[in-house]
């Protein structure tokens, strides 16, 4: 796959710098609240389709309130704050359009970073360092060892960090975890995992219109603050606000939208939230769009260190577990069995009746708590496919040390963007 960045009217890609952005974290923490009955100041990051969900669910939950947005498009960035203001009936909503004039607002607790994929870890690791707690969208990183820092700054700061990743805060996927882990299955035999095929391609505008367009981002727009660790990236009118996912250089296509979810099932209810595989192998198809180049079929697998072996493919959707008694499938609304019987082994404690994922996050930022889709969790999640897409680019077994999180045994691997950082020390 190509991960220089492109002039997509004439398919022909520019060079692409990973050069360091040198921004030196804030030094200043903030208090943590010092009453459970204080009201949560939150501010949302990113108010594209994510940040308009997360900031929608926590504008209707008590004991959090919305005190700000921010966005390099003051177009979304004014729609954002009459969004909040008509909610609250006031004008007292902030806006920023940058997020580091942001992070130093008087009474600011917490932040919702929803931006695209490629600015998560640089906006996460000085939100942390900043004090503030954090809930952000998955995945969590664009590479892995920037994932890794950011891990480390959540930790090295004490914050809270909740991911995107709410399946695991919904029924059936509770249920899913809790059926497994009761030995509902017996021994178990295979882990299977299915995440979606093709480019959700959204046809922002016409494309008459765009030669005129290319190259000149509109004035709303502050195309060099939107690109952030990405260089040289020429304006297109199809890459943001949505299509930027289908780039390698800014996301990461279906594969990694969504091994945050279905695959980060698997590996949670399997108990491997803190750890990877030992060795991923896998095949690709790429798109044949002129510009777009994630892949759109895909198939890969992951063997941990004790033997198991993670299926992924883009033919179905959901994860599946088989056993010696049969098998569960769970998917988005959905929960079947080889025996509807074995739908009924759920502990006798079994909660059927959990806090919703964005109540959770306020939860622990009150009680100090780990969140229940953990930093180190996402991770370790979206580190798999990004192992996956080594494997799939270099037409080679990733073999890899979860340990020290270095590839084993191949230079020309390890020098993969996704296995770098475009973050400065």
């Amino acid at each position: 796959m190509n991960y220089t960045t492109q002039s997509i009217p004439r398919r022909k890609f520019l060079a692409a710098s990973v050069a360091a952005l040198g921004i030196a974290p804030m030094t200043w923490l903030r208090a943590q609240n010092s009453s459970p009955n204080d009201e949560i100041a939150i501010a949302i990051i990113g108010l594209g389709a994510m940040g308009s969900s997360n900031m929608s669910n926590f504008l209707n939950i008590q004991g959090v309130r919305v005190v700000a947005v921010c966005d390099v498009d003051s177009q979304k960035l004014a729609e954002a704050k009459a969004v909040v203001d008509g909610k609250y009936q006031n004008t007292d909503c902030k806006t920023f359009a940058q997020y580091r004039d942001l992070l130093q607002l008087p009474g600011l607790d917490a932040v919702c970073i929803c931006t695209p994929d490629h600015q998560h870890a640089r906006i996460g690791i000085d939100a942390a360092s900043a004090g503030l707690d954090i809930y952000g969208e998955k995945p969590f990183t664009w590479g892995l060892a920037e994932g890794r820092l950011l891990v480390d700054a959540v930790t090295k700061n004490k914050r809270v960090w909740q991911t995107g990743s709410w399946q695991r805060s919904t029924g059936e996927f509770r249920r899913f975890k809790a059926l497994i882990q009761n030995n509902t299955l017996g021994k178990l035999t295979r882990f299977e995992c299915g995440t979606p095929a093709g480019m959700a391609i959204q046809p922002h505008v016409p494309q008459e219109k765009w030669p005129e367009m290319i190259g000149k981002p509109p004035a709303n727009l502050d195309w060099a603050a939107w690109c952030g660790p990405v260089k040289n990236l020429e304006y297109h009118p199809m890459i943001h606000p949505w299509n930027w996912r289908w780039i390698n250089i800014t996301g990461g296509g279906m594969l990694l939208d969504w091994v945050g979810h279905h695959v980060d099932i698997a590996m949670w209810t399997l108990g491997l939230e803190n750890t990877g595989p030992v060795k991923v192998e896998g095949t690709g198809k790429p798109g044949d769009h002129p510009f777009f180049d994630t892949y759109v079929e895909y198939a890969y697998q992951g063997t941990f260190a004790d033997g198991r072996v993670i299926e992924v493919r883009s033919d179905f959707g959901g994860t599946k577990f088989t056993g010696e008694n049969g098998w569960i499938h769970v998917d988005r609304g959905e929960l079947k069995a080889s025996d509807r019987e074995l739908l009924r082994n759920l502990p006798a404690d079994f909660d059927t009746k959990p806090p919703s994922h964005w109540q959770n996050f306020l939860d622990c930022v009150r009680s100090r708590q780990l969140a229940v889709s953990h930093a180190e969790g996402a991770h370790r999640a979206a580190s798999f496919g990004q192992l996956a897409l080594v494997a799939m680019d270099s037409k080679q077994t990733v073999d890899w040390d979860p340990k020290t999180e270095k590839v084993l045994n191949n230079d020309e691997q390890a020098k993969h963007p996704r296995l770098g950082s475009r973050l400065s020390a």
